[in-house]
């Protein structure tokens, strides 16, 4: 590490130490993320002076430009405040897809008054994004979408509706894919457009998981409007779009503590459930270990990913997805093993750690499905890396 890094190293360890109170570097449970909103709710005052500095700083999209709210940090500054952050146990200051997903396509694809308008609200945390993308007959087949768009003076109008959109019922607007050409190839006839939901003749339906939690939702459209300033490239041009977004969110997926997301070591709950170790927690063990090393192979991947996306999408991401869902799940499942007879429970009638395991165990096997199933992650490893699809 050169002399400028190892400078800057410090001072973020500093800065660490000063702004970021000890409950914040603790585990999250979910009643405690803070989501970015126009209407944002902080579980206590810890989280919002976190929130605050971070926000200051511009460290939550590190390496935006400052005129857009960012840190204006270089690749490198930015890996280093990663890092210390993840070795200091700091929670994420907000949770928001608009930082991960769409803020990146914004800088890509986005004219000077889009990024102007909706950036530096992405980085404060102002609102709060959901994704139109699946609908009831366009899920793997992505392409097949059949919401509409019609143009005229200025606005669109939109009919139609979409299915699994996470946290829709909280959300202040979408980013939505709708059809605005029916004569073309069905890939070429979409476009990108961003929905203000406060407006009349939308209808959020929060759709029952096994899991006892209704991230996901229906949305139906009836006679709906968007600016046509707010459709994201040309008009018919989406697909182009909608794709390099869906990198961006299997990248996210790949890093979901990134994101808050909930985690429960299975080593500490095996130590927890077996004090006297028996032929079968020994095998169990084992399964422990082995998933565990297979973990840090990932996140080592994950980082050398980081290097070679700079120039680029890297194929090791299309790669990563399909590896970090998989063993996400494996996870649960050796959570659960852990807890041992009974460790399984109904979520609402658990506590503690059981409920964290039973509602976390459901809901991990929805990560194979969200950002392409890992059977459509397989064709498109196969005919992109491999290319043995023609």
């Amino acid at each position: 590490m050169d002399h400028s890094l190892a400078k800057f190293t410090q001072e973020i360890d500093g800065w660490i130490e000063l702004h970021c109170p000890e409950s914040m570097r603790t585990p999250m449970p979910v009643s405690e993320q803070v989501w970015a909103s126009s209407n944002i709710h902080f579980p206590s005052k810890d989280s919002k002076d976190w929130f605050n500095a971070m926000v200051s700083k511009g460290w939550c999209t590190p390496e935006w430009p400052k005129e857009f709210g960012g840190g204006g940090l270089t690749f490198d500054e930015s890996k280093i405040l990663k890092q210390r952050l993840k070795f200091f146990g700091c929670r994420p200051a907000q949770i928001n897809f608009g930082i991960s997903m769409l803020g990146p396509v914004l800088l890509e694809f986005g004219t000077d008054e889009q990024k102007q308008e909706f950036l530096p609200k992405i980085s404060r945390g102002e609102i709060w994004w959901c994704q139109g993308f699946s609908e009831p007959g366009a899920g793997s087949d992505l392409a097949n979408i059949s919401t509409t768009a019609s143009l005229s003076n200025g606005k669109y109008t939109i009919e139609g509706s979409k299915i699994w959109t996470s946290e829709a019922n909280k959300a202040d607007w979408m980013y939505c894919l709708v059809r605005t050409d029916k004569t073309v190839k069905k890939q070429a006839g979409i476009s990108f457009v961003l929905i203000d939901l406060k407006q009349p003749n939308i209808d959020i339906k929060p759709i029952q998981l096994l899991s006892g939690q209704s991230p996901f939702c229906q949305v139906f459209f009836d006679n709906v409007h968007a600016n046509e300033s707010h459709r994201i490239a040309a008009e018919n041009d989406g697909w182009k779009v909608a794709k390099r977004l869906l990198q961006f969110e299997r990248i996210m997926m790949v890093d979901m503590e990134s994101e808050g997301a909930v985690d429960v070591e299975p080593l500490k709950v095996f130590r927890d459930s077996h004090p006297s170790a028996s032929l079968g927690s020994k095998k169990l063990l084992q399964k422990i270990i082995a998933h565990e090393m297979r973990k840090h192979l990932i996140e080592m991947t994950m980082s050398r990913t980081a290097v070679e996306s700079q120039n680029g999408f890297s194929p090791a991401g299309l790669i990563l997805k399909y590896l970090s869902t998989e063993e996400t799940q494996t996870r649960w499942e050796l959570n659960v093993s852990s807890l041992g007879m009974g460790g399984l429970e109904i979520v609402d009638h658990s506590a503690g750690v059981k409920k964290e395991v039973s509602k976390s165990f459901f809901y991990s096997k929805a990560y194979t499905i969200a950002g392409g199933s890992s059977e459509v992650q397989l064709n498109i490893i196969s005919k992109n890396i491999l290319g043995l699809i023609s």
